[in-house]
């Protein structure tokens, strides 16, 4: 049953620079007219004391109802929370999906707030989950930095991609040409061409300066970089234009290096500060595979594990569950995952999915189990049909790791199933 049928509701469209508010009185009558705020505190001010007037006038005080729109909601529901309105944020798809109900098909900010406020009082709306600003402010955090992880690997491959015309073979002389030597040298001397003109006694000075290596160490180098870089000469190759190229590329790397590592930092301070968030970490990193930054940036994305009552609900919100088409007597086959959950959330899924199916150097497996579960699949399967039960396998994992806040236990399929027997023969007795 709907608790805001007989309340005022606000419905709140925001944007980036204003907000359309609509209110709804108990029985889903507008209050007053719509009408247009900024989002700034003169606006705030405006709607304040327009619901302190409702709540003089008829005793009751409105609830407030909002779109999640990325960052715009955060100042208008930080304002109302803190002056002790209840805020609530809601799903964009379930408003989408609401709105559906209407035959016409009108978009506008004004229509936008009341199907807001209009959803809110529906009889088969419910609030499930609760919005939490600090695990939100984390998620965005978490989201940047991938973003820059990334980026960062978007402009190595522009890198690697150059080296084949500015210096042909540079990256058979280190094993990282990312680290700081090879980044040191390159930024020097950013073609075959300039490195031809340099000094033997300036390449070597920079190795040495760059990191502790010893003068041999260095010279060795060297004598291998002028080897290649005579005989990119012979290729005869026009560079002179793609060294200010290659110099940029630099830079934007030392800038994402820098970026990600403050960011990383401040993900690592700011998630000790959420109450029960560090425990639950600790326990989702006992999972093999699973480090502490991947752990975060999951947790974040999921929120309070309370606002799920099933494994199920967590696999659908996550959007790693399948679609459905049925209609009479004909039922699809070919179904995709819907995908409409985090893009962040599935891409650790998978990764920590690929993770847990591989062998390490010593032949042992990473996850005996999840392997077992993998191969035995696809058998019949397609390998991506298999990497996919092994995410819902994970997230199984996950859901009874946050729920019963027990670490991992790894157990095959003989153990469970003794475990199973052996309570079973105590409900018996």
């Amino acid at each position: 049953m709907n608790n805001f049928i007989n309340n005022f509701v606000v419905g709140i469209d925001v944007s980036s620079k204003s907000s359309v508010i609509t209110i709804l009185m108990p029985g889903g009558e507008t209050y007053g007219k719509k009408f247009n705020i900024n989002n700034d505190l003169k606006g705030f001010t405006k709607l304040l004391t327009t619901l302190k007037e409702i709540e003089k006038e008829f005793s009751k005080r409105p609830e407030i109802f909002m779109e999640s729109t990325g960052i715009y909601h955060l100042p208008i529901f930080n304002y109302f929370n803190k002056n002790n309105y209840r805020c609530y944020i809601i799903n964009p798809i379930h408003t989408k999906n609401f709105s559906k109900q209407s035959i016409r098909k009108v978009k506008t900010d004004k229509i936008d707030s009341l199907r807001i406020a209009q959803l809110a009082q529906s009889p088969m709306f419910s609030i499930n989950s609760v919005f939490n600003e600090n695990t939100f402010l984390l998620k965005k955090l978490c989201r940047e930095y991938d973003s820059l992880i990334s980026n960062a690997a978007h402009y190595k491959k522009k890198v690697n991609s150059l080296l084949n015309l500015v210096f042909p073979k540079f990256n058979n002389i280190f094993s990282d040409p990312f680290s700081a030597v090879p980044l040191a040298i390159l930024y020097n001397y950013p073609t075959y061409i300039e490195f031809l003109s340099a000094s033997k006694s300036d390449v070597i000075n920079l190795i040495t300066s760059t990191v502790n290596h010893s003068t041999e160490w260095a010279e060795k180098r060297y004598n291998m970089l002028l080897n290649l870089a005579k005989e990119a000469e012979l290729l005869k190759l026009e560079v002179d234009c793609l060294g200010t190229e290659m110099i940029c590329f630099i830079d934007l790397l030392k800038a994402f290096k820098s970026a990600i590592s403050n960011l990383k930092e401040k993900i690592l301070e700011v998630y000790t500060l959420i109450p029960d968030f560090k425990e639950n970490v600790d326990l989702l990193c006992s999972h093999p595979e699973v480090g502490q930054l991947s752990a975060i940036s999951l947790l974040a994305e999921i929120g309070e594990i309370k606002n799920f009552s099933s494994a199920k609900k967590l696999v659908a919100f996550l959007g790693v569950d399948t679609s459905v088409s049925q209609s009479g007597s004909f039922t699809s086959t070919h179904n995709k995952l819907t995908k409409r959950g985090s893009n962040l959330a599935r891409k650790i899924l998978y990764n920590l999915a690929i993770a847990s199916i591989k062998t390490l150097r010593n032949g042992v497996p990473a996850n005996p189990v999840l392997l077992a579960y993998y191969k035995k699949l696809t058998q019949s399967k397609p390998k991506k049909v298999g990497i996919c039960a092994v995410m819902h396998k994970l997230i199984n994992h996950f859901f009874a790791i946050l729920r019963d806040k027990k670490t991992f236990e790894l157990r095959l399929s003989e153990t469970h199933k003794k475990l199973y027997l052996e309570s079973q023969l105590k409900v018996i007795i």
